[in-house]
């Protein structure tokens, strides 16, 4: 069987050439990524309060209405080029400056098209509200630095420059809530700050990937097909129908939750997507190292024990979440927002069961099936937006957190198996833990902690 063939042809052993072999642990990268996804979300908790109480449910939403777009939209121009460089490069690190330089001219040309088309659809998105349309029209002035952000973490990804990676998320979120905080404390925060803030601060990324862009090898001479436009935009389509239905699956229901039921349901909906977004820190760390290191040495056992322990600590994160908000989500948004707790609750659900698969995809686009993990979540997403169009207009928020738990289920299992047809790894390999992963675990928490008394000794020396 074909299947057989693949699962069993050699794997080339890393040279000290590739990054798999110049990474050293491949834990210490995922704690590093944690540490890095870790800040958008935290500050989100902080800054998340200060919108709602500052704004209230109906201003909340008008930011959400105008910042929706922008996520969406950055999405749907990458055409998968930043992950195709990331991809390209983790193969061949000499093509470093090829693979960058030619997505920067991709992205650029698409993010100017995407602003053409947002400055179309403006009025439709905005539910015909003015002030919203005004919004979405200023956020869409950050599509394209926020495209070659997009490109530069991808090279630093792939050259396995994780802490810059980590320094770019921290940076970025943290001085939005340095702004944030100044005009709440003064009274004067608005929606069109609030939003001017939320799509300006991603960009200054850019900055921090400055120096990593020049320190790359030269341009090589004879450019293999994988790092040109076209072997790019080959690789990137195909990983790229799956990010979109995956954007699609986690903001499309944001987007038309506005023309379907309204802002205080999408008000409503916001915090509940804050929440569940927590333990998606978890698995996204584990996810972005997998994708590079899978592609440069692709090792099964290795693949699924990275799937069974990122879906054990998000459930873990899962629970404690789920149990603690019944009090600090009235206490943080306000009693106005008690409703968003049950919808949270549907969504941290979603987020732990499609756990599993979204692991299983990270190896078939390593492992140079992008087009299958694409197909997965492209039938996930019609499915959920065939739902979000039945339930959300009657359910609003809860509706719209119902049709993302079905999507979810449904793209994490197709994406395992598509796995088991193609390379031969059974699905049941993802569930559950064995007794390598709590030795896996132990070394984990041990080195952390180990990095953390280094830390806090140096001063004291």
């Amino acid at each position: 069987m074909a299947a057989n063939r693949l699962r069993r042809a050699p794997v080339p052993a890393p040279s000290a050439s590739k990054p798999g072999a110049r990474a050293g642990s491949v834990s210490r990268n995922m704690s590093i990524a944690l540490i890095g996804n870790a800040f958008p979300p935290l500050v989100a908790l902080f800054s998340g309060p200060i919108l709602a109480q500052s704004l209230g449910v109906d201003g909340r939403g008008a930011v959400a209405a105008a910042t929706a777009p922008l996520a969406l939209i950055v999405t749907l121009a990458t055409f998968g080029v930043p992950e195709a460089v990331t991809w390209a490069i983790a193969k061949s690190p000499g093509l470093a400056r090829n693979a960058a330089s030619r997505g920067v001219l991709i992205l650029t040309v698409a993010g100017i098209l995407a602003m053409g088309a947002v400055l179309l659809s403006a009025t439709w998105l905005s539910g015909n509200d003015p002030t919203v349309q005004q919004l979405i029209l200023v956020a869409s002035l950050a599509i394209v630095p926020n495209l070659l952000v997009g490109v530069f973490r991808g090279v630093a990804s792939a050259t396995q420059s994780w802490r810059l990676v980590a320094i770019e998320r921290i940076v970025t979120s943290s001085l939005r809530l340095a702004v944030l905080v100044p005009f709440w404390l003064t009274g004067t925060l608005t929606p069109l700050v609030a939003t001017i803030t939320v799509a300006a601060m991603p960009v200054l990324g850019l900055f921090v990937y400055i120096g990593r862009m020049r320190s790359l090898d030269p341009r090589a001479a004879e450019v293999p097909q994988q790092a040109r436009v076209s072997g790019l935009l080959n690789y990137g389509v195909r990983i790229w129908v799956g990010s979109l239905s995956g954007i699609l699956l986690s903001r499309l229901d944001q987007v038309l939750m506005t023309p379907f039921a309204g802002t205080y349901q999408l008000g409503l909906y916001v915090v509940a997507v804050s929440v569940s977004e927590l333990p998606l820190i978890i698995n996204q760390a584990v996810r972005d190292v997998t994708f590079v290191t899978d592609a440069a040495d692709s090792v099964d056992a290795r693949l699924s024990s990275s799937a069974r322990i990122s879906t054990f600590l998000c459930a873990t994160a899962a629970l404690f979440l789920g149990v603690t908000m019944l009090w600090w989500i009235p206490f943080l948004f306000g009693d106005g927002f008690r409703p968003s707790i049950p919808v949270a609750a549907v969504l941290l659900a979603a987020v732990v069961l499609g756990t599993p698969g979204s692991i299983a995809g990270s190896g078939l686009s390593a492992r140079g099936r992008p087009g299958l993990r694409s197909i997965s979540l492209l039938v996930a997403c019609l499915v959920n937006i065939a739902m979000l169009i039945l339930l959300a207009p009657t359910l609003g928020a809860m509706g719209a957190a119902l049709a993302t738990l079905v999507g979810n289920v449904l793209s994490s299992n197709l994406n395992l198996v598509f796995l088991y047809r193609t390379f031969g790894i059974n699905p049941l390999q993802f569930y559950g833990l064995r007794r390598h992963d709590f030795t896996t675990l132990a070394r984990f928490i041990k080195r952390m902690t180990a990095r953390r008394r280094r830390t806090v000794s140096k001063p004291a020396g």
